[in-house]
């Protein structure tokens, strides 16, 4: 590495302009190489091989959703029922947030590149009508009295996940991300869900919240209490590292659906559809943000 060897100011040194920018010539670089710069200079985590092998070499991001932090206007949704395709976070306009990668798309390199995508939402999940989700099969017992309630049943979350577009830049041909489907295979009687293996790129809400007086001798007083999620946020993360050949991504964007609840069977967790309440769920949101960072793994 160069070494600057310019002297201190001595004792009836002029000072003046011309001498202060001569003396200063020796700091001005018009570009930064491997002789004027040594590593212990840069951010480290994000160098390997020295500079021409920067690490994150594309940052992508993107405002999703209705943008009014104020909430004084949103997007509602209505439940969705089994063979319902989700919804597509769009701005006021109805028109589709995409993240969009440009018109040549971002490729990943097998086994050298990871590609990292954060992304956030602010939701309000929330029910029409008088407690359209209980069920007979939960009953809460109170103490005082021994009266019974039926309570929620179970059927409680709104469900997000990711989607991209490896085909073409018009961003037509969205689909859900490797380990991710849509939640419209059949697990039980006509509903539709996922297995938990199917949900790597899945973030939930809860939709409700019910509780009821502190607990006496194992039961619950008073009666139940039914809670407004209100404005909340759900995000998520999603990393994707190719081995199988390189990739090339054109979008990606962020789909919901729900009411979803958990189920199982043998050694499987689901997350299934609630079809007979999905009429009843409602979930407002605004505004949020999408961001992709492309990372040198190798």
């Amino acid at each position: 590495m160069s070494r600057l060897t310019q002297p201190p100011v001595k004792d009836g040194d002029d000072i003046n302009a011309a001498s202060l920018n001569d003396r200063f010539t020796q700091f001005t670089q018009t570009n930064l190489n491997q002789f004027n710069t040594r590593d212990a200079a840069i951010d480290l985590p994000q160098f390997k091989g020295g500079v021409l092998r920067f690490m994150a070499p594309a940052l992508y991001t993107q405002s999703i959703g209705y943008n009014d932090w104020r909430h004084t206007a949103d997007t509602t949704v209505t439940g969705q029922s089994t063979g319902a395709a989700p919804h597509i976070v769009s701005d006021s306009g109805g028109t589709p947030t995409d993240l969009s990668f440009g018109a040549t798309g971002l490729t990943l390199n097998q086994n050298e590149d990871m590609l990292r995508v954060y992304w956030d939402l602010s939701v309000r999940p929330r029910w029409e009508g008088t407690r359209p989700y209980t069920s007979s099969d939960l009953i809460w017992t109170f103490s005082t009295g021994g009266s019974t309630a039926n309570v929620f049943s179970g059927y409680g979350c709104w469900a997000f996940w990711l989607q991209w577009d490896v085909t073409s830049n018009g961003l037509t041909n969205f689909v859900n991300v490797p380990g991710q489907a849509d939640f419209n295979s059949i697990v039980t009687g006509s509903r539709g869900g996922n297995p938990l293996a199917s949900c790597q790129s899945t973030s939930v809400v809860q939709s409700v919240v019910e509780t009821g007086g502190a607990p006496n001798n194992g039961k619950l007083s008073g009666g139940v209490l039914t809670i407004p999620v209100g404005w909340t946020a759900v995000d998520g993360a999603w990393h994707y590292h190719p081995t199988s050949g390189n990739q090339t991504i054109y979008g990606l964007r962020i789909v919901f659906s729900g009411p979803f609840g958990a189920y199982n069977v043998g050694a499987t967790n689901y997350l299934i559809r609630a079809d007979n309440v999905a009429g009843d769920a409602r979930l407002d949101y605004n505004g949020g943000g999408i961001t992709a960072l492309k990372m040198r793994v190798k």
